[in-house]
């Protein structure tokens, strides 16, 4: 009798194991449902890892375009917007022993600051070109003449982007592309002169701004600037660069690691002593203007009369549309 029981025990128990151990058969459609969800996986890991590299592609697209602008070389407006090359000097030009141009020829279209057959070069200086200047303002070696407020020849209003010398003519209409003024009065000092670079929202915003303008051409509140309906919110500052490392930058990465270090940038530079062999720092950020440069001021003539100017010379970010390492003038303009 006990072996019989014994002997049922053992077959249920083995049949109960036999049963736990045999798999249980899922539907069809949990079993499609389940290959749909291990698809969906394999897609979705297949998909981040698409994404992910193309991230990574596109960092380092970035990284290539940002190392291009960075290299871009520094844009020089004196020469290319004041200066031309002599067109006696140029092989295919109407100059002495040359053909005048057919004008039933179509001429090309490239503005003249992007030829390089016109455009003035450092290297072309070096190697004594001929070359012609725009106007009394511009002097042919690359420089340009920054008059004081008083100066009967020269204006003192400076666009740096494009290297342009203005007069009161010059801005009527166009004040907004003005960054800064250049001033020399003895209205804070009898026996010392006051020597300033000047911001345009400054002259026109601040109400003591007008005593800088004092001197043989203005003696009151009636300054031009005063008038202006649009001004340029630029800044200013003084660095502490010789002119020799002033000709030593040459492309945007410097020129930006100057700028960058300089501290100091307000609305005006102030100097009681002449500023020869003097280096200013210039920036304009605004939604439509965006500059930085440097001005090396290589002489300064005179003191507060009408005769007083500076001759200087300008370097800006350069901008390279076609990616040739090269400014494009036609940026600037």
């Amino acid at each position: 009798m006990k072996q019989t029981f014994i002997f049922i025990f053992s077959f249920l128990f083995c049949g109960t194991s036999l049963l736990s151990q045999e798999p249980v058969k899922k539907p069809k459609v949990v079993k499609t449902a389940e290959k749909v969800n291990q698809k969906t996986k394999d897609a979705s890991e297949a998909s981040n890892q698409v994404v992910s590299e193309s991230q990574q592609v596109a960092g380092n697209v970035q990284n290539v375009v940002t190392n291009a602008k960075a290299v871009v070389k520094i844009f020089e407006p004196i020469l290319r917007f004041r200066l031309k090359k002599n067109q006696q000097s140029l092989g295919d030009g109407a100059g002495a022993g040359n053909p005048v141009a057919d004008p039933a020829v179509t001429q090309p279209t490239t503005p003249p600051f992007d030829n390089p057959a016109i455009y003035v070069t450092q290297s072309d200086l070096a190697q004594g070109v001929p070359v012609v200047a725009e106007s009394p303002a511009y002097n042919t070696d690359g420089t340009a003449n920054l008059g004081s407020q008083n100066n009967k020849k020269f204006g003192c209003y400076i666009n740096v982007l494009q290297g342009a010398i203005m007069d009161e003519i010059d801005v009527a209409g166009n004040s907004k592309s003005v960054d800064l003024i250049f001033t020399a009065t003895n209205a804070f000092n009898e026996q010392v002169p006051m020597y300033a670079f000047l911001t345009p929202s400054y002259v026109k915003n601040d109400a003591f701004a007008y005593n800088f303008f004092k001197g043989t051409k203005y003696k009151d509140k009636n300054i031009p600037p005063a008038e202006w309906e649009e001004v340029n919110e630029s800044e200013v500052a003084m660095t502490s660069l010789t002119g020799e490392q002033f000709e030593k930058i040459q492309n945007n990465n410097q020129l930006m690691a100057v700028v960058k270090q300089v501290r100091g940038f307000g609305q005006k530079v102030e100097s009681r002593v002449k500023l020869d062999g003097k280096v200013i720092a210039v920036k304009t950020e605004m939604g439509d203007r965006t500059a930085y440069g440097l001005i090396y001021i290589m002489n300064h003539y005179g003191t507060t009369g009408d005769n007083g100017y500076l001759k200087i010379k300008i370097k800006v970010t350069g901008f390279d549309a076609n990616g040739d390492g090269n400014p494009d003038g036609s940026i600037y303009q």
